[in-house]
């Protein structure tokens, strides 16, 4: 007799007479979650994939259910063989493809590089067609696809009512010129559902967009990540298309932005944003062009964010003035020194702010990512770190000790 039929001669286990409310809630536990390390999804949104749940499917009968509905919410299917097994199983049981609520795509990250990309190419179009299998999905990460998929991943992506869409690149970054040109900056991914878009797309300098959509229809964006060299109009255009909406805003950029229509972009949303990182770091040949007694960006919109409770912003779009223009809602200040262009003697000026009783103080956090020179040296952070303890501010410097200027 063996051992599988003699399970049944005697009374069912405790496991089997489980409600299915408990079970889902242990598959639930059982997942690999590391919350610091989340293995999907981009700046803002995140989540994990549920392969790890995979093996408490065939344990017991009465668990089948609960397991595979776990498993199927969140899955990330990253080469063709993966696309085909899964393709092949959604069709005997279409149900489980109305269970994917979280999904990965891409090209995995050992895939062989090859010049023309054709086997890239027919491999993007097997997981577009997962994309298209899922019915119910909310939130998508694309790592990314061969770009002459592009024509066929848009009308899939705009059938879907997705409130996440995170456009990512693959690891490692390639050097190939196949998985650039997957994304364009006329926004053609965007839909009326997503509330949270992430862009971290690398490109290379002969990359072209195509030209401005300037009548860009509102958007309920409450979260936006960018860090790709998109025109600069791209990015007002989404600032004002997503206005009031945003509250969390993430912007990286490896050029300097034309200061009065950024500003105009920023202040479309400045009453809503609780957290904003606008990091500029320009090249030396840019730097060329930077004139440190124009009035920067933040300068002219800093009072009016009446919710920031987090800014990290880089030292070429602020100045001296900075600390008599921080809104009283603001909490944590981070600067990133990546050019001390026209910016010498910020620390001194911060110090005058900092002694001056008429200069109201609501900052809690500062954290400061710079040379130490640029700091007037351990002597100048040190006085600083004095000042500051002073007003109940914290501060942490991290020295950066390779000049951004020399290291291009």
């Amino acid at each position: 007799m063996s051992v599988a039929s003699s399970l049944h001669w005697g009374p069912p286990s405790l496991a089997q007479n489980l409600p299915y409310t408990a079970v889902l809630e242990i598959m639930r536990k059982a997942r690999d979650n590391d919350y610091d390390e989340y293995s999907a999804g981009g700046r803002f949104v995140r989540w994990d994939t549920n392969e790890s749940v995979a093996p408490y499917v065939p344990i017991c009968k009465a668990w089948e259910p609960a397991a595979t509905l776990v498993l199927y919410q969140s899955l990330s299917i990253l080469d063709a063989d993966c696309a085909d097994s899964f393709l092949a199983t959604v069709a005997e049981k279409p149900e489980l493809a109305g269970m994917v609520r979280k999904l990965v795509v891409g090209l995995g990250d050992d895939v062989e590089e090859m010049d023309d990309g054709n086997g890239q190419a027919a491999d993007s179009i097997k997981l577009i067609q997962v994309i298209a299998a899922c019915p119910n999905l909310t939130h998508l990460q694309i790592r990314p696809l061969h770009a002459s998929a592009r024509s066929v991943l848009l009308p899939v992506v705009r059938s879907k009512s997705l409130v996440a869409l995170v456009c990512a690149p693959r690891l490692p970054r390639s050097e190939s010129s196949w998985d650039q040109m997957l994304y364009s900056a006329n926004f053609d991914l965007l839909l009326p559902t997503i509330t949270s878009l992430e862009l971290d797309i690398p490109l290379f300098p002969q990359t072209t967009f195509s030209p401005r959509i300037r009548h860009l229809a509102p958007l309920p964006l409450t979260r936006l990540a960018v860090h790709a060299e998109l025109r600069p109009e791209c990015v007002w255009d989404l600032l004002e298309a997503a206005g009031s909406n945003l509250k969390h805003v993430y912007l990286y950029f490896e050029h300097l932005l034309p200061i009065k229509e950024t500003a105009e972009a920023l202040a479309k949303a400045a009453t809503s944003v609780q957290t904003l990182e606008f990091l500029s770091n320009p090249t030396v040949d840019q730097l060329e062009d930077f004139d440190p007694d124009v009035e920067p960006t933040f300068n002219r919109i800093l009072p009016l964010f009446t919710n920031l409770r987090f800014l990290a912003v880089s030292t070429t779009d602020i100045s001296h003035n900075l600390f008599r223009l921080l809104p009283p809602c603001l909490k944590t200040l981070r600067l990133h020194g990546y050019s001390t262009r026209g910016l010498v003697g910020l620390g001194v000026e911060m110090l005058n702010a900092l002694a001056d009783p008429a200069v109201d103080i609501h900052l809690e956090e500062l954290s400061v990512f710079d040379t130490a020179e640029a700091w007037g040296g351990q002597q100048g952070i040190a006085l600083f770190e004095r000042a500051c303890a002073a007003r109940g501010v914290r501060l942490s410097f991290l020295e950066d000790p390779v000049d951004s200027e020399e290291s291009e």
